[in-house]
């Protein structure tokens, strides 16, 4: 089920759940009929014929139940007529019925609604939580592992990042051919890769052609053992330095990595040919997985968000990616997110106003998103994110921001002049809309 395909997650009813809704009826009172036909609907005491509907509506919903329960109620109808049955539906078992087979199938639809939109929240939690977890590997492999083990190469993963940063507004539609080259020499910087390649990923499998490559390489060989471990498994694969020293003469790729973005969709491969012995060690490794793996994400978040980016330059590309999730959310699941806006105007300030950078280091969360975002004339204002938080978590937030600001020197809290607050759940408007609707403007500052 893919995220961004709003009628993915309803699946329409097959075949045989047809057959079922349209035959069980017809069949039941059939059988029924057979047994008793004096009195088919009331043998025996009990409407057992209306469990039929009732059941159809708990297993697919309200159409279902009432589909079935119009096939019950015409079948008896023209059984009787016909002389098939001496009886025919009572109108008081008839109403009955119906009350009750469509209470049963309203609450399995509304139950599907809800299930629904908690696959959707868990679905949104998991990718978070895998873009953590990847940030958290980042940061202890940067500080905890490299600066000690890499004598050879004192450097961190930071400063490759950063570096990566620099070039990365490349990768607004995709890998492009000169994004892929700076990712090569970087990689080279960084891991001493020596000959290496990346191949772009069409219909679901490695492209053979490289579309970028450091040193002389030949078309990618997809039966090389180490490139289907890498695809079968989805992880880093590379021979160990004992493994090379055996085989040597045999083997062809000495580690091959998988560009695969915290949602699951693989972007590249990349293949290194040739890479000094003293460089295959598991420090080393693991620095370049992290390298790709950023790099598969950030290829993804400029993808999504380019159109958006491009409509509003100033807006970072993370969080417009994160904001364009939250609203297919919305309009997928039902689930409900808030941007908020705290616009710190420069006019009628009685007394200086607390700097947005303050309160983003005091109030920050792990799952908000925060923007500094440019006013144009006036002070820099400061969004807020908040995933999964309708109207009650806003005004937790802000009670929460109040009391912040209290003890902060700010008695008068959000009441204070230089407070203006905007407040939008998402999915009413288009994403676009939404941040006009905040005030976002990204006019370019004023010239000297």
């Amino acid at each position: 089920m893919r995220a961004n395909d709003p009628n993915a997650s309803i699946a329409p009813l097959g075949l045989l759940s047809w057959g079922e809704i349209v035959l069980l009826a017809p069949l039941g009172l059939a059988v029924a009929i057979f047994i008793d036909r004096h009195t088919p609907f009331t043998a025996g005491g009990f409407p057992w014929l209306w469990l039929i509907p009732l059941l159809l509506g708990l297993r697919y919903g309200l159409a279902a139940a009432a589909i079935s329960s119009l096939l019950l109620v015409l079948g008896g109808t023209a059984a009787q007529q016909w002389g098939i049955s001496e009886q025919a539906p009572p109108l008081a078992q008839i109403v009955g019925g119906l009350i009750t087979a469509l209470s049963a199938g309203q609450f399995r639809s509304n139950w599907r609604s809800r299930l629904e939109a908690s696959n959707q929240v868990k679905k949104y939690a998991e990718e978070r939580l895998e873009a953590l977890t990847r940030a958290y590997f980042i940061t202890r492999i940067s500080h905890d592992r490299l600066e000690e083990a890499m004598i050879t190469q004192p450097v961190t993963l930071r400063a490759a990042l950063e570096q990566m940063q620099s070039v990365a507004s490349r990768a607004n539609r995709g890998m492009a051919g000169e994004f892929a080259a700076d990712l090569l020499q970087l990689l080279a910087q960084y891991c001493r890769f020596e000959t290496v390649s990346i191949h772009l990923f069409s219909e679901a499998k490695p492209d053979p052609a490289p579309l970028a490559a450091l040193g002389p390489v030949t078309p990618l060989d997809l039966d090389d053992p180490l490139i289907r471990l890498a695809l079968e498994e989805g992880r880093t694969a590379f021979y160990t330095v004992d493994q090379l020293r055996q085989f040597n003469s045999k083997i062809a790729y000495r580690a091959v990595f998988l560009l695969r973005d915290s949602s699951g969709k693989d972007w590249a491969l990349l293949v290194v040919h040739d890479l000094p012995l003293l460089a295959l060690n598991e420090e080393n490794l693991a620095m370049a997985t992290a390298i790709v793996h950023y790099v598969a994400d950030e290829v993804r978040v400029r993808n999504e968000s380019a159109d958006l980016v491009a409509q509003f330059p100033c807006c970072p590309p993370h969080f417009a990616h994160e904001l364009i999730k939250l609203h297919r959310l919305r309009l997928l699941a039902k689930v409900r997110s808030t941007l908020i806006m705290l616009d710190l105007s420069v006019a009628n300030v009685q007394g200086a106003a607390p700097e947005p950078d303050a309160i983003y280091r005091g109030m920050r969360r792990s799952l908000d998103v925060y923007w500094i975002s440019p006013k144009g004339d006036a002070s820099p204002g400061l969004l807020i994110l908040l995933p999964l938080a309708g109207p009650a978590g806003a005004r937790g937030y802000l009670d929460r921001l109040d009391a912040w600001l209290t003890n902060h020197g700010y008695p008068e809290g959000l009441n204070a002049p230089f407070f203006r607050i905007k407040e939008i759940t998402l999915g009413a408007l288009s994403v676009e809309e939404t941040l006009k609707a905040v005030g976002i403007e990204c006019r370019p500052p004023p010239t000297a």
